[in-house]
C-alpha cells in the first residue's frame, strides 16, 4: 500500500500553485493520486518512491488527500491548499513561543486554522542525503502554540492577516549550527576556500564512533547516585540555579545527558484534594516528570514527534495533600540544547476560569549524567550533515520563499560568509528547481557590552556580508533587526519584530504590495563632499533621527584609522557625515559593532542597516 513523505500527512499545507505529493510503494507500480478533485497518475521508482505533480490548484480547503495502488490506499485529511514557506538556520529561528517574551496572550489567541507549522525533528547524518524526516503539522491554536517556532509564527500569522491566504511553514533548524552544515557536500568541493570543510568532513567519518557502540537514543535510567533527587526530603540548596524556559547549555554547562530541576511550589487552598494539570511545554529532549517524590508523567523515544510535542502531566488528586508540593523533572538530552522549553504552569483539572500558578524562573539544577559526544564539536558542526538529514528529506516539495535565521555561528569567519551564503542560496534554490525562490535573510541583531571606540567587528562584518548577499543575489530581501536584540541575551526573546518584518518583505517580494515600507534605510551612494561624505539611501521616504541625536558613523582616514564622525546631518534622502579629525575621509562605517546604538529610520520606523562603504 502508498504510504505518503511526512509533509503530506494531516493538516498539511500543500502549495496551490505547484501541488507535489510525494511518498513510496512498491517498486513499479502504478499510483494514482487524488487531491481537490484532481487525479494525477504516477509510478513508483525502482527506489520504491513516487511523484505527483499538479496543475495549479485554488487556494483552500479543507481537502482529502489520497493515493491508491492495487495493493490499498492511504488518506490524508484536512490538508489546504495555499503557501508553502521553509525557515532555516540556528536557534533564532528555531526558538519557539514558550521560550520567548511577553507571548502568553499571542498563544492565548492563536486560533488560525490557515496558519500550520511543521517543526522538523532535529536529525544529522554524514554519509550522504536521506530521503525522509519525522515531523508533524501542527494547526495554530492555544495547545500547540508555545511549541511553534516564534519566527515561523509572527511570519505566518501577518501573512495569513494579510493575504487571506493559507499558509504553511515547514522550520527545520538547529541551534549552534553553522553554515556549513547546511550545503550539500557537492558544493564544499566546488571551491578553494572550502578545503578546511571537506577536510573536517572526512576527518568525521574516519573518526566517529560506530553506531553499534554508542546508542543514541538510550537511555541508561536513573542512575544510583541519584536514586532520591525527586523526594520531597532532599536537601538540594547546594544545586546550581538555571533558568526555565531555557536551555542549560546557554548557562555554560556544554554536554547532554541527563539533568533535574527541582522546584517547591506553592498552590492555592481550594485545590488541595483536586486533580492539577502540570504543563511543561516541550522538554528537549525526554523527560520523567515527579510531584512529591511520585512520577506523574513521561515522555521518550517512544512517542512519536517527542521533540516538538507539548508535555501535559496530570498530577493525581492523592498526591494533592497540601498547598506545597515539591516538583522535580528528569530531562534527558541527545544532542543540541537541553533543558524545559515551556513556561511551565499548574493549574486544576476542569476549571478553565482558574488562574494558573506560574512557575518560569530559576529552578535548582543538578547533572546526573554526562553523554560522550559522537562527533567531534558535536554533529550540528559537521559540514553537509544537516542537508543530508534536514533539507534532502524536503526535496520534491513546493515552496513559496525560504527564511534563513543564522549567522551567529560563523562570525569568525565573515569574510567568507558572503560566498557560503550565496552558495547556499543557488544550491537550495536548483535543488528545488526554483530558480528565482524568495530567500529573506535575517540580519544578525545587536548583542553584547557596546563599544565606546572604533573598532574591528566581526559580528559587524557578517551582517555586512548578509547586506551584500541580499543586495547582489535577485529575489533576496533583508529583515534587519538591529534594534531587536539584547546586550546579555545572544538569543533575543522578542522575535514578533522579526517574524514580521521578514513578512513585510515577503508581502512586497512575492505577493504585490509594492507600496507597503518593507526595509530601513539602505546606502546606495556615496561621494566626497566639502571635508566630509555624503551617503544616498534607498528606502528613505521620511528620512529621520530616531533617539535625540544621530550617532554611530565612523570615517576612515588614509592612515588606516577609523574616527567618530562629530558631524551627522539629514537632508532628504542623504545624509552628510564629518570629523574635524578626519578631513578627507575615504570610508564611512554605521552601526559597526556587536551591540551599536540605532538613530537613524524611516518614516515607517524601520531602522537603517548596519554598513561599510568606500570611494
Amino acid at each position: 500500500m502508498p504510504t505518503f513523505h511526512p509533509l503530506c500527512s494531516d493538516h498539511a499545507v500543500i502549495s496551490s500553485a505547484r501541488a507535489r505529493i510525494h511518498g513510496t510503494a512498491t517498486p513499479g507500480t502504478s499510483v494514482t493520486v487524488t487531491l481537490a478533485g484532481v487525479s494525477v497518475l504516477t509510478t513508483t521508482g525502482n527506489d520504491g518512491r513516487w511523484l505527483a505533480e499538479f496543475p495549479a490548484l485554488p487556494p483552500g480547503g479543507p481537502h482529502t488527500l489520497s493515493a491508491r495502488d492495487a495493493s490499498g490506499e492511504v488518506i490524508a485529511t484536512d490538508i489546504l491548499l495555499g503557501e508553502v514557506w521553509l525557515g532555516s538556520g540556528q536557534s533564532n529561528m528555531e526558538y519557539n513561543l514558550s521560550q520567548t517574551k511577553e507571548t502568553e496572550a499571542d498563544i492565548a489567541a492563536s486560533h488560525e486554522t490557515l496558519l500550520r507549522v511543521f517543526m522538523v525533528v532535529k536529525a544529522s547524518h554524514s554519509a550522504g542525503p536521506l530521503t525522509t524526516l519525522s515531523g508533524r503539522w501542527q494547526v495554530s491554536n492555544p495547545r500547540e502554540a508555545g511549541t511553534l517556532s516564534a519566527v515561523a509564527y509572527y511570519f505566518g500569522r501577518k501573512m495569513v492577516a494579510e493575504t487571506g491566504l493559507p499558509f504553511g511553514i515547514i522550520v527545520s533548524a538547529w541551534g549552534g549550527s553553522s553554515i556549513a552544515p547546511w550545503l550539500p557536500e557537492a558544493t564544499l568541493h566546488t571551491r578553494p576556500e572550502y578545503a578546511a570543510f571537506v577536510a573536517e568532513l572526512a576527518q568525521i567519518r574516519a573518526t566517529a564512533i560506530p553506531a553499534d557502540q554508542y546508542k543514541q537514543y538510550e537511555d541508561p535510567g536513573i542512575a544510583a547516585h541519584a536514586a532520591n533527587w525527586s523526594s520531597p526530603d532532599l536537601n538540594d540548596a547546594d544545586w546550581t540555579l538555571l533558568n526555565v524556559p531555557g536551555q542549560w547549555q546557554d548557562e555554560g554547562w556544554g554536554f547532554n545527558g541527563a539533568v533535574w530541576y527541582r522546584r517547591t511550589v506553592e498552590i492555592p487552598a481550594d485545590w488541595v484534594g483536586h486533580d492539577l494539570e502540570l504543563y511543561l511545554g516541550i522538554v528537549d529532549d525526554f523527560d520523567r516528570t515527579f510531584v512529591n517524590g511520585t512520577q506523574v508523567g513521561a515522555m521518550g523515544i517512544e512517542t512519536p514527534n517527542w521533540w516538538s510535542t507539548p508535555r501535559y502531566h496530570t498530577v493525581p488528586a492523592a498526591l494533592v495533600t497540601s498547598a506545597t508540593l515539591h516538583l522535580a523533572v528528569r530531562v534527558f538530552d541527545i544532542w543540541g540544547g537541553g533543558g524545559i522549553m515551556g513556561n511551565v504552569t499548574l493549574r486544576p483539572v476542569g476549571q478553565p476560569d482558574a488562574k494558573p500558578v506560574a512557575l518560569s524562573g530559576r529552578w535548582r539544577a543538578k547533572a546526573e549524567l554526562e553523554l560522550p559526544r559522537r562527533f567531534p564539536g558535536g554533529p550540528a558542526l559537521a559540514p553537509s550533515v544537516l542537508w543530508n538529514a534536514m533539507i534532502a528529506p524536503l526535496l520534491g516539495t513546493s515552496f513559496n520563499g525560504i527564511l534563513w535565521y543564522q549567522g551567529e555561528s560563523d562570525t569568525e569567519r565573515a569574510r567568507l560568509y558572503q560566498r557560503l551564503l550565496t552558495d547556499l542560496i543557488n544550491t537550495w534554490r536548483d535543488a528545488f528547481d526554483a530558480p528565482e525562490l524568495p530567500f529573506g535573510i535575517v540580519q544578525l541583531a545587536n548583542y553584547m557590552a557596546r563599544k565606546t571606540s572604533p573598532s574591528e567587528d566581526s559580528w559587524a562584518a557578517l551582517r555586512e556580508a548578509q547586506r551584500r548577499v541580499a543586495l547582489h543575489v535577485p529575489a533576496c530581501g533583508l529583515a534587519t533587526v538591529i534594534d531587536a536584540g539584547e546586550a546579555d541575551d545572544i538569543h533575543p526573546r522578542y522575535k514578533r519584530t522579526v517574524g514580521e518584518r521578514l513578512a513585510l518583505w515577503a508581502l512586497h517580494q512575492a505577493y504585490g504590495y509594492t507600496a507597503l515600507p518593507y526595509s530601513g534605510p539602505q546606502p546606495a551612494e556615496l561621494w566626497p563632499d566639502a571635508d566630509g561624505l555624503r551617503i544616498r539611501f534607498t528606502h528613505a521616504t521620511g528620512l529621520r533621527v530616531r533617539g535625540d541625536g544621530l550617532r554611530g558613523f565612523q570615517l576612515l582616514t588614509t592612515d588606516g584609522t577609523w574616527h567618530w564622525a562629530d558631524t551627522a546631518t539629514i537632508a532628504n534622502d542623504t545624509v552628510f557625515v564629518q570629523a574635524t579629525v578626519a578631513p578627507e575621509p575615504v570610508a564611512v562605517r554605521y552601526a559597526w559593532q556587536s551591540n551599536p546604538e540605532t538613530t537613524l529610520e524611516n518614516a515607517a520606523g524601520l531602522p537603517a542597516s548596519p554598513f561599510h562603504l568606500s570611494l
